[in-house]
């Protein structure tokens, strides 16, 4: 059972007198490892303390044996180092709790609320997959053609204007070029226009492609029941911010949800308007679009502190580093082996993602793209290897969470056992202290029995 499990269920009195008691050792440790420091300075100016000596099978200096107690009490802090962290963390937990439930009436309350924010953000995840998937919009059949002149885009061709389009998104995927930004407009139900609002850069060969949408009207639907939830999120933030012991420690652990709950319009609304002037409006839809993927990762980072409080319950600290370091090695390399690769045209960033993630988890398939240059290969042989090495750890991770219940179980019961016979032990022990009381009593007894006689 793990440390944050056994102090979820300790009052706030007691967690705080944990967290003393562990400092006070820290500084007891600290106030060692001066006198050990000095001694090792005395130590090494002298040479009367030369000695050696044999220990475990192995020869040891004097100076040796005085490093290695350092070493020692260094690791002893550090230990305590993180318990300390761990212990803090339940106690503004625990306050938080305790303070929400005073304020609210009770702890059962306290629970509601959250669980009725996770709700919320479920509910929300999926408004979000919907409107940025588009899942569930009409319309299909649309062809276009873009023209490219030194590099930019220059003009967007509609070849057929297809059928029951409410809206369209149009993406230029080119293997260099970037930057453009491109506005379709549908009449009855057809793209009868593509507007391009940024022109880009560096484009040779660039595909259109391109994805029926909602209207905007839905569009304004889906945006204000992101501002709805938001303005939950963000109460809720604040509530317990105000309630929170350590104001500090709070923002620490929970400023990305407040940047992450302030709402913003569908980028597909400001292109909407088919001006002109919007043209100079690019940068400003490029910065949208990353605080609208920022909103993805709060999604995503609820998952994640979703774990820390499944972690309440299970140590999942490994598993969570596996998977971090698993996104972070994907993501990366995906966009290192774009570059290094320069893969063909309608194969640009998600082709190249979908090879790192076979590579990662499968060791890949050379039917999917084969590296050709020698820095792709040496990439791949690092992703394979490295997908090797989490897939080992987070199985192996998930097998012991899987059985830490059992486990701890067993644990409990063998330090249940540990205690009775340390109890009976020190019954044992009072019983032989008895009997030496009873026994010099009768000796005294029976000296004064025989003085009389003498």
């Amino acid at each position: 059972m793990s440390l944050s499990r056994r102090l979820e269920s300790c009052s706030l009195e007691r967690i705080t007198k944990m967290k003393d008691v562990v400092m006070q050792e820290i500084d007891r440790i600290d106030h060692q490892l001066v006198e050990q420091e000095k001694e090792l300075g005395e130590m090494i100016e002298t040479v009367e303390t030369v000695s050696l000596s044999k220990r475990h099978g192995q020869y040891e200096l004097s100076l040796d044996k005085a490093e290695s107690q350092i070493a020692r009490l260094n690791d002893e802090k550090e230990k305590l180092q993180d318990k300390v962290r761990i212990i803090e963390q339940a106690r503004q937990k625990k306050h938080l709790m305790d303070e929400q439930a005073r304020v609210l009436g009770s702890v059962a309350r306290v629970r509601a609320k959250d669980l009725i924010i996770f709700f919320l953000i479920l509910f929300l995840i999926a408004i979000l997959a919907v409107d940025f998937l588009g899942v569930g919009a009409t319309g299909t059949g649309a062809i276009a053609k873009a023209e490219v002149v030194e590099g930019r885009l220059h003009r967007i061709n509609v070849l057929n204007g297809g059928q029951g389009y409410e809206r369209v998104n149009i993406h230029i995927v080119d293997a260099v070029g970037s930057g453009a930004l491109v506005s379709g407009q549908v009449v009855e139900g057809k793209l009868t226009q593509a507007d391009v609002i940024h022109l880009g850069e560096h484009y040779e060969n660039p595909v259109v492609e391109i994805e029926p949408h909602f209207s905007v009207g839905t569009l304004w639907i889906f945006w204000i029941i992101d501002v709805i939830c938001c303005t939950l999120f963000m109460a809720n933030f604040f509530f317990e911010h105000r309630l929170a012991a350590s104001k500090k420690w709070y923002w620490k652990n929970n400023w990305i949800d407040f940047i992450t709950s302030i709402p913003l319009p569908p980028v597909q609304v400001i292109a909407a308007s088919g001006d002109i002037g919007i043209v100079r409006l690019g940068r400003l839809l490029r910065a949208v679009r990353i605080l609208r993927a920022l909103r993805l990762f709060r999604i995503a980072l609820f998952f994640w502190r979703g774990m820390d409080h499944l972690s309440t319950t299970l140590d999942v600290r490994l598993l969570k580093r596996s998977l971090l370091y698993g996104m972070l090695s994907l993501v990366f390399g995906a966009f290192i082996f774009m570059g290094l690769e320069r893969m063909e045209s309608g194969s640009g960033f998600w082709a190249s993602l979908w090879w790192s993630f076979t590579t990662l988890v499968t060791g890949g398939y050379a039917d999917i793209h084969n590296p050709e240059t020698a820095s792709g290969k040496i990439l791949t042989v690092f992703l394979v290897i490295t997908g090797m090495v989490l897939v080992g750890v987070f199985t192996a991770t998930l097998t012991s969470i899987l059985v830490s219940d059992e486990d701890s179980l067993k644990v409990e019961e063998l330090e249940e056992q540990v205690g009775i016979v340390t109890k009976i032990q020190e019954d044992v022990k009072d019983v032989n202290e008895r009997l030496d009381r009873l026994e010099g009593t009768i000796r005294e007894i029976r000296d004064a029995v025989k003085t009389p006689e003498n």
